[in-house]
């Protein structure tokens, strides 16, 4: 293991893969990164995966936007597959005026930002997802581009990527 290095990563989960790879990407050759077990070992392989540009807010928007252009670019790159799969995209349902209210502003915000998103009506979404009840539905949120990902596989791509352009990964440091 080195003694010395710009910048030491802890952990090998989607943070610290992810943190590793993008260090890479500024031109950071010196990085390691430091698992106390296997990569992935820890919660990252057992999350749901979902990948959507649907957040709370502008800032949870712009990087989840970048999240899938990465995710993106890395599924076109066939050295190491991440299953990402978006084809089928995602309705968020509304059954009150309320949450229909939300998603128009909330369509708007992500517009402006870039991402296309669609509100729609009860039977609209029928006609999309035709297991969905339209008792007492009012309508919902299209997003295109909802997927999800293999968690594992994409901490793993990272980690190849970011050591092909240098860094160094530890893992069993117990």
């Amino acid at each position: 293991m080195k003694s010395r290095t710009k910048a030491v990563v802890i952990g090998g989960g989607i943070a610290g893969c992810s943190t590793l790879y993008h260090l890479t990407r500024q031109g950071w050759g010196d990085v390691v990164l430091v698992e106390r077990n296997e990569l992935t070992s820890g919660t990252t392989w057992h999350s749901a995966a979902q990948v959507t540009n649907f957040g709370t807010n502008q800032t949870m928007v712009g990087l989840k936007t970048h999240s899938i252009n990465l995710y993106k670019e890395l599924s076109e790159i066939t050295e190491y597959p991440i299953n990402y799969n978006h084809a089928d995209g995602g309705i968020r349902l509304a059954n009150t005026e309320e949450q229909m209210q939300g998603y128009r502003h909330f369509a708007s915000m992500a517009r402006g930002m870039g991402v296309n998103l669609e509100v729609i009506d009860a039977r609209e979404c029928a006609l999309r997802h035709p297991l969905i009840s339209t008792a007492n539905l009012l309508g919902g949120l299209w997003d295109p581009l909802d997927g999800d990902i293999d968690p594992a596989q994409l901490c793993q791509a990272l980690a190849y990527h970011a050591r092909k352009a240098g860094a160094e990964v530890y893992r069993n440091t117990t």
